[in-house]
């Protein structure tokens, strides 16, 4: 069976990637330290959800690195982790916590939570909570697009655990079941960091930014004199 290799470094050690060749691969490198907060955080994560006895899993874009080379998406902007609802009050109680450590919370609508943080500084690292219920053997929640998901109790449930790097991490039952449900593509991975792309390019043309920014207030005080 052929195989593409994706090789990046993290913690100052090579890795390399095998990927199955049917599987699409949109690639460009990326900074080592986004790497690593997205790792950071979901060590984090993973560690306040085992001390407050929180049953969670990967989902979407983030566990689809399950599906295509066994492990954690870090990759995609964002982590993405599903909990029952039950579990917000447990997670709020621990707010002024987490802010003394620098994590934000933000409810939105009682559909999911958005944890954001920034290590090294400048990497920004957000996490989507989304918020199941279940009710008759389906489990359904809201994605950060507002977009409602019904899955099947058994297609999560029994949570499995996996070995990432140094930690264990919590997968779906089901995870080929999981991620079609969820209109996520298994034959398509990007490895590419838009908003790292845009950032650096913001960063090198300090002209251009300041130009953006006063067309920004420009328009946006036109608007308010019409």
């Amino acid at each position: 069976m052929l195989k593409n290799n994706y090789n990046y470094i993290l913690n100052g050690i090579p890795h390399e990637v095998n990927i199955n060749s049917s599987i699409k691969i949109k690639s460009d490198p990326l900074e080592e330290k986004k790497l690593l907060s997205n790792k950071f955080m979901m060590k984090i994560l993973n560690d306040l959800f085992l001390y407050l006895s929180i049953d969670y899993c990967i989902i979407n874009q983030t566990l689809l690195g399950q599906k295509i080379f066994k492990g954690i998406n870090i990759f995609e902007e964002d982590i993405e982790i599903l909990i029952q609802k039950n579990n917000v009050k447990k997670l709020l109680k621990e707010e002024d916590f987490l802010k003394n450590n620098h994590i934000s919370i933000n409810n939105i609508d009682d559909k999911f939570l958005i944890f954001k943080t920034t290590f090294f500084n400048n990497f920004e690292v957000l996490t989507y909570i989304y918020l199941f219920n279940e009710e008759n053997n389906i489990i359904h929640f809201y994605n950060k697009e507002q977009k409602i998901y019904n899955l099947n109790f058994y297609d999560i449930f029994p949570i499995k655990k996996d070995i990432y790097e140094e930690f264990n991490i919590n997968i779906p039952n089901k995870i080929d079941d999981v991620l079609t449900k969820c209109d996520i593509n298994l034959k398509f991975i990007n490895f590419k960091s838009y908003k790292m792309i845009v950032k650096n390019y913001l960063e090198n043309n300090y002209n251009i930014s300041y130009i953006f920014i006063y067309l920004v207030f420009i328009i946006k005080n036109f608007y308010k004199l019409n």
